[in-house]
């Protein structure tokens, strides 16, 4: 062999070796223990893990995952494209089926989706893992009654709704979950049957007034009529109304809900006007307006009003430059 020849050979077998040698890095196996699961507890545990499941589903343990939640495909190993997880982290953030939600957390990174993304192509497998010992969602909705945690306030103490409130409003399309273990405080929502759910059905949740915690009438068709039986929900912590057809006349009805700290109004007809009704709201902390006409004066002013409050008016396309680009100079 011609010395030109075995120098083309050498080329081309160094070739081939540096190729394979950048592939076998690019597909470094991700690790779920060490790469995975701290993503899930951190972000995906609050509201998919111990006692709390929702959409029926929980990240913490493989035979919850593997089992998945009401479609059963939240998870489908080498395919991301099919797996729903993968296709709520990667939402726009003004999704409503993001997750987490802006209630509940901020996006996952790009970094982080993609390393969920590559660890499902690569076949979702999770080591020698087999489950978390999750006694209670790691917490936004505050301390159980059997254990205090140093400064954050005890739960508000309050007597069971009866059976029959509670079978009446599950009757109406309502889902309705304990806060906590040792707590009588409700979680309510209407997320599967929000299309259906009316001022009639939101009136019904007045014999439940005290006991409502978190409340989430998003997509339902209540009105600003239909909010006055919130009156009666003093211990009402958590609102969420996004894309109701509630106006600044509904929220004059809020007024009175003293101990209401988040609210989302998200796509909702409010203005500067009805959200200043709001300044009494002392624990008032969290106020979602995007896609609203308040303005961010408006915002500015109720945020005056209370200096705690965090006013998230949605993010908005910067102002195009007017500038003229400069002419090239003549030669």
């Amino acid at each position: 062999m011609r010395i030109s020849d075995m120098k083309k050979v050498l080329l081309l077998a160094a070739g081939l070796v540096f190729g394979l040698g950048i592939s076998v890095r690019g597909a470094d196996k991700v690790d779920f223990v060490k790469q995975i699961k701290p993503i899930f507890a951190e972000n995906c545990y609050k509201c998919h893990a111990g006692e709390k499941h929702k959409g029926n589903f929980k990240l913490d343990s493989v035979a919850a995952i593997e089992k998945g939640g009401k479609e059963g495909s939240d998870i489908v190993p080498n395919h991301p494209e099919k797996s729903d997880v993968y296709h709520r982290i990667t939402l726009k953030p003004d999704d409503d089926d993001i997750m987490p939600p802006s209630d509940k957390g901020k996006p996952l990174s790009k970094a982080q989706t993609d390393l969920i993304k590559s660890w499902i192509e690569q076949g979702a497998d999770f080591g020698g893992w087999k489950q978390d010992e999750v006694k209670t969602a790691a917490a936004d909705t505050g301390p159980s009654n059997d254990a205090a945690v140093p400064g954050m306030p005890a739960l508000p103490q309050v007597a069971a709704a009866s059976n029959a409130t509670l079978d009446h409003l599950r009757q109406a399309g309502a889902q309705v979950l304990p806060l906590c273990q040792g707590s009588n405080l409700l979680v309510i929502e209407f997320t599967s049957t929000a299309s259906q759910v009316s001022d009639q059905q939101v009136q019904m949740l007045a014999d439940a007034g005290p006991q409502i915690y978190d409340l989430n009438l998003s997509n339902t068709k209540v009105t600003d009529a239909g909010l006055a039986a919130l009156a009666k929900m003093t211990n009402l912590h958590r609102l969420h109304l996004e894309k109701t057809a509630v106006t600044d006349a509904g929220l004059s009805q809020l007024k009175g809900l003293e101990n209401l700290e988040y609210l989302n109004l998200y796509h909702t007809g409010v203005s500067d006007q009805g959200v200043s009704e709001l300044s009494s709201l002392k624990h008032l902390k969290n106020l979602y307006v995007w896609q609203t006409k308040v303005t961010d004066a408006g915002a500015e002013s109720l945020k005056k009003a209370n200096p705690a409050l965090s006013v998230d008016t949605g993010w908005k396309e910067p102002a195009k430059s007017e500038t003229a680009p400069a002419q090239t100079a003549a030669k």
